[in-house]
């Protein structure tokens, strides 16, 4: 089995905007971190047995639903990796929330069911409808995806030790109970304009691959520590030392209606969530989904983006929950 990191859904890769202001969040039970979800999965090769083992991030949303992107469900993996042309579907993805290098805090499940937007599925279906001759790129705005866990970890408690009598459960980001003020709403281009004035920071966090373990404290592995970083939790092969921590950026908020920041990212993040404190709550604004690169040659990456959390896009993600028989907090 070979790794890779995860695939962007477009020209350029995801940005570290010098310095790498990353920061490892040493407590990942702390909240919103401990909803913070580190996804690993498998693409499959379709000409033989090969796979490829990938990495991404994702935000808890309910008791066994994570918000992702949808480039991590089902993307194109040619334009990275030895894979043909073709939009892949992932297999055998596993979920766990506040993973904190060797130790799965929020515990961990596989995925029952992984779903992407109609917009992105239709990309999808465009390409393969034309052969497979020429990539048709997901549109932006269609980059998000719920999946739905076997094991429902929201209620569950965290297998550790703590101060409080007793632990809480995990919970979810926007639970009334246990959600520590994180809220789940529509936001405006208009809005975010207004709190870009007032210099609100957008915050992210996420599980990238140019660490092993909790090394560099700055900066990205060189390719020789990565070469070695080979570990993996024991018994639990899927559980790479590889992207196995989480850590946070913070950065200023671009372009609302592009929703886009110089927020420091690299491979492995995409997915995890985008999020700016006002009003006394931390606010889930986007999920990331990588670079955005400039719109004329040469396409280098002139910010980090996300899928902003629209009305429309609520009103799917609730749709998708409901069949579910899950009754939605947003």
């Amino acid at each position: 089995m070979t790794y890779g990191p995860g695939v962007r859904t477009r020209p350029g890769e995801s940005e570290i905007f010098p310095p790498d202001e990353r920061s490892l969040v040493a407590n990942t039970l702390r909240i919103p971190f401990r909803f913070v979800c580190c996804l690993a999965w498998e693409v499959a090769d379709p000409r033989n047995t090969d796979r490829l083992a990938v990495r991404g991030s994702g935000t808890l949303i309910g008791e066994r639903h994570v918000l992702t992107c949808a480039h991590n469900v089902l993307d194109d993996y040619s334009n990275r990796s030895a894979l043909p042309m073709r939009y892949i579907w992932s297999t055998n993805m596993q979920v766990a929330p506040a993973r904190n290098d060797r130790d799965l805090l929020g515990h961990a499940s596989t995925v029952r069911t992984a779903r992407v937007s109609p917009l992105w599925r239709a990309a999808a279906n465009r390409q393969a409808a034309n052969g497979n001759t020429q990539r048709v790129f997901g549109p932006a705005e269609g980059d998000f995806a719920l999946l739905t866990l076997d094991t429902p970890l929201g209620l569950r408690f965290p297998p550790v030790v703590t101060m409080q009598l007793p632990a809480p459960p995990l919970g979810w980001w926007g639970h009334p109970r246990f959600g520590g003020n994180t809220r789940i709403r529509a936001y405006d281009a208009d809005l975010l304009r207004r709190l870009r004035r007032q210099n609100v920071m957008v915050n992210h966090a996420g599980y990238p691959i140019d660490k092993c373990r909790d090394r560099p404290a700055r900066g990205p592995a060189t390719p020789a520590q990565l070469a070695a970083c080979t570990g993996h939790i024991p018994d639990m092969p899927e559980w790479l030392d590889r992207g196995s921590t989480q850590w946070l950026s913070t950065g200023r908020l671009l372009d609302p209606a592009r929703m886009t920041f110089d927020l420091d990212t690299a491979h492995g993040q995409s997915g995890g969530p985008v999020w700016l404190n006002w009003q006394g709550f931390r606010n889930l604004v986007a999920v990331f989904t990588g670079g955005s690169p400039r719109d004329t040659a040469p396409f280098d990456i002139v910010a980090n983006q996300g899928v902003r959390l629209t009305e429309p896009i609520l009103r799917q993600l609730r749709t998708w929950m409901r069949a579910d028989g899950a009754e939605p907090g947003f």
